[in-house]
């Protein structure tokens, strides 16, 4: 009897192994057949899904292809940030616009822009302003990245601000939220404050203060300063699905303009 388990088992294990190679067989020849993607392929900032038209493509390229990684340390204090801004262009000059929340020293030797896994130097800190809490980076043109140009690719018109702050209007950026990304998300606006700020219906974490905000004529709109945080009694409540995006018309350009 123990004889004839033991041969039973083992015709069991021999069944199951030749099952095994069977399979694997069958997964080298299709492995052949539908090769993968090089990770490259699959991050691609033109990868987009294709149920977009090509218009919304437009504007999601041009949200992934402006978004940059923001890196500022203060070496005596030991501190870190990361934030997101917007590759620009105006004339011949390029720049970077962030959350002056996100630079920790005055100084761009302690300030580099990341795209595609390249660091890249920032050239001098050309305006900031800590009320409005953004901040003007002049850069050298950056490798896998394109900018978009002001003012064409901004809304400007007063038809273009009743459409962006409409409720119910939907808007997308990209970010590099807790030092991950670029991640591209969509969501429609809530309200339009009286503080004048656009609370967006989306979801944003540590790390996305910074990033450019589009609408789907792939205009920029502003840029995402802060999640919204409620107090109840329980205490401090984080809203990461309602996102502050200060309006860009909020933003001193005269520095750019004047160089």
């Amino acid at each position: 009897m123990k004889k004839k388990l033991l041969k039973l088992m083992s015709q069991v294990v021999l069944i199951l192994l030749g099952g095994l190679m069977g399979s694997a067989v069958v997964f080298c020849g299709n492995a052949k057949k539908y090769q993968l993607p090089t990770r490259g392929e699959m991050q691609h900032t033109q990868n987009i899904s294709p149920r977009y038209d090509v218009a919304d493509k437009r504007a999601i390229k041009a949200s992934r292809n402006s978004a940059v990684r923001v890196l500022s340390w203060d070496e005596k204090r030991g501190q870190m940030s990361v934030s997101t801004g917007t590759y620009f262009k105006y004339k011949e000059e390029r720049y970077v616009v962030t959350v002056y929340h996100g630079i920790l020293t005055p100084s761009c030797d302690n300030i580099q822009i990341e795209a595609s896994g390249l660091l890249n130097r920032c050239s001098e800190i050309v305006h900031y302003d800590p009320q409005t809490d953004y901040a003007f980076l002049s850069v050298e043109e950056i490798p896998g990245r394109s900018p978009i140009r002001f003012p064409a690719d901004f809304v400007r018109t007063r038809r273009g601000w009743l459409k962006a702050v409409s409720v119910l209007h939907p808007l997308l950026y990209t970010g590099y939220p807790n030092s991950s990304g670029p991640v591209t998300l969509s969501g429609k606006v809530m309200s339009f404050t009286d503080e004048e700020y656009i609370h967006f219906n989306s979801y944003a974490w540590s790390g996305s203060s910074g990033s450019g905000v589009f609408n789907f004529d792939g205009k920029y709109v502003g840029y995402i300063v802060a999640i919204d945080v409620g107090q109840t009694e329980y205490g401090v409540d984080v809203l990461e699905n309602v996102i502050l995006v200060v309006p860009h018309f909020h933003i001193d350009w005269t520095p750019i303009l004047k160089r």
